[in-house]
């Protein structure tokens, strides 16, 4: 029996490359053959409200739009993967509905506008709902101060000498009537520093409700802090308001003002930079012949000021 040999053909590499090019090329003219047919399909926009109009304001409103359109294959990829979603409406171009209450807008009114954001080939087919809202009121602005939340612990000796400062200590809210009426103030983030043994200067940004608008949205404040010492001062209680052949004794005449300082202002504070005293009409209430001691004059650089009695015994006498 004779052996039969068995005859294995090679084609060339580059025959499987001209095949597959042939492969790809056919891929490619199908799809854009099936991407120059025109389709229907539904785009979701989101229309955002403004208003041009001295002293009316919208608020933010979720009204979403189901655009139904009939437009080719190209039109429609490009837009589901770079589509904006949204377009504005100026409440100054709108007639309908009640400013001062809300706004009521037909969709079909709003065609042109959409339109706008599409090719010329683009037809709208429809537009679903036939009508959305939009909240809208009085449009107010205010003044209102900057207060901080602050938690603050310091190192041995160094304390918070001044009030904190706030650049600007103020800034202007804007929002319909009845939610800026609800705002006195506004209240930076809370923050918290341990062991301060330097000055604090920092930036704080403003958050608020959605609904209130603030400008500027970002503070800087500064808390001085300074190495302290204690100081102690006696001074002699002076008496006021008191009436014509009266004379009010006080037993003791004289307090001590105990009180902090930065270190570098001790030497600056005298016996003479503070006043103390009583006055004659707080007697009138007095249930016990005790009235209370008044600090009416101190230096600048002190604070944590504490009187020692900060009752003294009166006695009137005609």
């Amino acid at each position: 029996m004779k052996e039969q040999k068995v005859t294995i053909h090679r084609y060339p590499m580059r025959k499987y490359l001209v095949f597959l090019a042939f492969l790809a090329l056919t891929i490619v003219f199908w799809l854009m053959s099936k991407l120059a047919q025109d389709y229907d399909t539904i785009l979701k926009i989101s229309p955002k409200l403004r208003s041009s109009l001295s002293g009316i304001y919208s608020d933010a409103t979720d009204n979403t739009l189901y655009i139904q359109i009939r437009a080719s294959g190209f039109f429609i990829l490009g837009k589901k993967f770079s589509e904006t979603g949204s377009f504005t409406i100026d409440i100054k171009d709108s007639p309908e509905g009640n400013h001062k209450a809300g706004l009521r807008i037909a969709t079909a009114n709003l065609k042109d506008k959409i339109r706008d954001g599409f090719d010329k080939s683009v037809q709208i087919l429809s537009i679903e709902p036939d009508t959305i809202y939009f909240n809208v009121s009085e449009h107010v602005t205010k003044k209102v101060p900057i207060k901080g939340d602050f938690n603050l612990s310091f190192k041995n000796e160094f304390r918070q000498y001044t009030p904190i400062q706030f650049f600007p200590d103020s800034v202007t809210i804007t929002g319909s009537r009845e939610n800026v009426a609800t705002v006195n103030s506004i209240v930076l983030s809370p923050k918290k520093y341990e062991n301060v043994d330097n000055t604090i200067e920092d930036i704080s940004n403003i958050n608020t409700d959605r609904n209130i608008y603030v400008n500027p949205t970002k503070i800087r404040y500064k808390i001085p802090v300074e190495r302290c010492t204690e100081g102690t001062v006696s001074v002699t209680v002076r008496t006021v308001n008191v009436p014509k052949g009266s004379k009010l004794v006080l037993l003791p005449s004289t307090v001590e003002i105990k009180y902090l300082v930065p270190l570098k202002d001790y030497r600056s504070v005298s016996v003479t930079d503070f006043f103390a005293e009583v006055d004659f009409n707080d007697t009138q209430a007095s249930l016990n012949r005790h009235i209370k001691v008044n600090i009416v004059r101190c230096p600048p650089s002190v604070f944590e000021l504490k009187v020692e009695p900060a009752f003294v015994e009166f006695l009137i006498r005609k």
